[in-house]
């Protein structure tokens, strides 16, 4: 049973760090479904080419005017297109920031919850020379001679799966 439970909580732990390995890919997912383009930005953008198009066909010697008035419009619609993409990145930073925070909270949660839930119970027990010097260690907070404790185990799941992960 011991066993089984040591497993089960290194398989937690390492599928939580997985899952924050995952934060990235699942905010710029939020991202796509949150930032469509909307019918506005789609507008700008083909005013925008229309705008560049026809100001290529104007002669900039012939009609400076015209040229100027339509360099005028481009740069203020460019303006646009940039303060949108400004407010999309912020917009995506406060989303990844969240869902970085939420998974913290989370996983924060469940081992608070596991050492406090299986503080006196060993996750394993091996014989008391195996761990000599270090068994009041290694038994935190179980206390028992030759055990292995759950914040030790934490601990130690922790590291291998940022190995492996």
């Amino acid at each position: 049973m011991a066993v089984l439970f040591a497993i089960l909580i290194f398989l937690a732990v390492y599928l939580s760090g997985l899952a924050k390995k995952l934060i990235p890919a699942a905010a710029k997912l939020v991202m796509n479904y949150l930032q469509r383009e909307t019918e506005g930005v789609r507008q700008l953008k083909e005013e925008l080419r229309r705008l560049v198009t026809e100001q290529d066909s104007v002669s900039i010697k012939d009609e400076f005017a015209r040229h100027a008035r339509l360099q005028r419009k481009i740069s203020k619609i460019r303006d646009q297109l940039k303060q949108t993409g400004r407010e999309k990145s912020t917009l995506a930073i406060k989303v990844s920031w969240v869902m970085s925070a939420i998974f913290y909270i989370c996983y924060g949660l469940l081992m608070m919850s596991l050492m406090w839930r299986y503080r006196q119970e060993p996750v394993l027990l091996l014989p008391a020379d195996w761990l000599y010097p270090l068994g009041g260690v290694v038994a935190f907070p179980s206390g028992v001679s030759g055990a292995v404790g759950i914040t030790f185990w934490l601990v130690m799941c922790n590291r291998v799966s940022a190995v492996l992960v």
